[in-house]
């Protein structure tokens, strides 16, 4: 069965940008291994960041991909630290929402100078809560901890917001609430929405049926010169690559006349 991605960075070449993708919990140790009896290494921790973002010059562009339910607070703080520090380094750290960053997730994407969110993507804030036990004493020191934490993400999300007053943001925060795009963008969350639409027929007059068009060829036997006018005519530019339009055209008159190429 192959492994699950949790995490995966790709190195920058030359102008092709540094992705970094976080797509599991944010946690400080991984999964329990019941062979060993010990934590593996978690991939998505701030220490793991920390040690992958070392790797990334400075003046870098950096893509930040996140599909993650959240995790632990801390630990998804300390990552928005982390890519702010790298963006003091002159790396511009460039966000992509590619299904869901709920909780921390939502924090982490928080230090991206620019915040993209595709059709059907969502963000979701609220404020950070706890499993606890103890006496007393204990679970009031627990609930200034929440406190402090839920403070520092207001914070985090005040620095990005826009259209929204702390007073709002922290009403949405005790409701829970759920973001689509459009809401993120609203509120700052989010600078564009990638809509992926298919483009349409008559948003395109260089747009042909290519298979059509080479049966049509090959049957009228044009000549070369000839396919090269009509080309112009149609404005089809130049060829870029081996498959281009424009050389699968010239191939098919040239099997229709029996040349080789």
């Amino acid at each position: 069965m192959p492994k699950q991605m949790k995490f995966r960075m790709e190195k920058e070449t030359d102008s092709i940008p540094t992705k970094l993708y976080i797509y599991d919990d944010v946690t400080a140790q991984g999964d329990f291994d019941w062979e060993t009896f010990e934590y593996k290494e978690s991939e998505t921790s701030a220490k793991h960041i920390r040690d992958l973002l070392y790797q990334v010059p400075s003046q870098s562009t950096i893509e930040l991909h996140v599909n993650s339910a959240g995790g632990e607070v801390g630990e998804g703080v300390t990552i928005y630290n982390l890519l702010r520090q790298k963006a003091r380094e002159g790396c511009n750290v460039i966000g992509y929402v590619d299904g869901m960053a709920y909780s921390v997730a939502m924090d982490i994407m928080m230090a991206c100078s620019e915040i993209h969110m595709g059709l059907g993507t969502s963000m979701f804030l609220h404020y950070p809560w706890m499993m606890a036990q103890g006496n007393a004493e204990a679970l009031r020191g627990f609930a200034d901890q929440l406190d402090a934490l839920g403070d520092a993400s207001v914070a985090l999300y005040m620095d990005r917001a826009k259209n929204l007053q702390e007073a709002d943001l922290r009403t949405m925060m005790s409701k829970e609430t759920m973001l689509d795009p459009e809401n993120c963008k609203k509120y700052g969350f989010c600078d564009v929405i990638d809509s992926y639409k298919s483009m349409k027929p008559e948003e395109s007059k260089e747009q042909i049926d290519s298979e059509q068009l080479k049966q049509d060829l090959m049957k009228a036997r044009m000549t070369r010169d000839e396919v090269m006018k009509m080309l112009q005519s149609l404005k089809i530019p130049e060829p870029k690559e081996t498959n281009d339009l424009r050389k699968m055209f010239i191939a098919a008159v040239d099997r229709a006349a029996g040349r080789k190429k």
